[in-house]
C-alpha cells in the first residue's frame, strides 16, 4: 500500500499542464546587476537630483570619507572630471591608507597646480 505521500506525487509527475501556454522563460542573462545601487549615507542621497551629486557620494563612499560628503558634490561640481579621475586612481594606489581622503585632496591640490602652471606658460 502506498503512502499518502507517494500517491500525491505520482499524481503530479502525470499531469501535464493542461493549457496551452508556454512554460515560463528563462531569463537571459542575471539582472541584479542592474539593480540601484545604495549609496553609503543614505539620508543625503535621497534628495540627490543631479548626476554630479551621486559621483561626489560616490567618491565620499570610495575614500571613506563620510564628513566632507559636500565637499566631494562641490568639487564635482566645479572642478574639471579628468583631474578628479587622476587625483582618485592615484589614491586607490595607497591599499593601506590611513586616510586616503587626505591622499586625494593633496593630489588634486597638486593637479590643479600643474594645470595652472601649462596655462600659464602658454
Amino acid at each position: 500500500m502506498q503512502s499518502l505521500k507517494d500517491i500525491i506525487g505520482d499524481l503530479k509527475k502525470k499531469e501535464p499542464s493542461k493549457d496551452n501556454s508556454p512554460k515560463k522563460q528563462k531569463e537571459l542573462f542575471d539582472t541584479t546587476k542592474f539593480e540601484r545601487k545604495k549609496f553609503p549615507f543614505s539620508k543625503k542621497a535621497k534628495y540627490m537630483t543631479k548626476e554630479y551629486q551621486a559621483y561626489g557620494m560616490r567618491l565620499a563612499g570610495k575614500l571613506e570619507d563620510s564628513k566632507r560628503v559636500s565637499m566631494y558634490i562641490k568639487w564635482a561640481k566645479e572642478k574639471p572630471r579628468g583631474i578628479l579621475e587622476n587625483a582618485y586612481s592615484f589614491t586607490i594606489d595607497y591599499p593601506n591608507a590611513k586616510d586616503k581622503s587626505r591622499i586625494f585632496m593633496w593630489k588634486v591640490k597638486e593637479l590643479e597646480q600643474e594645470r595652472k602652471d601649462k596655462n600659464e606658460e602658454k
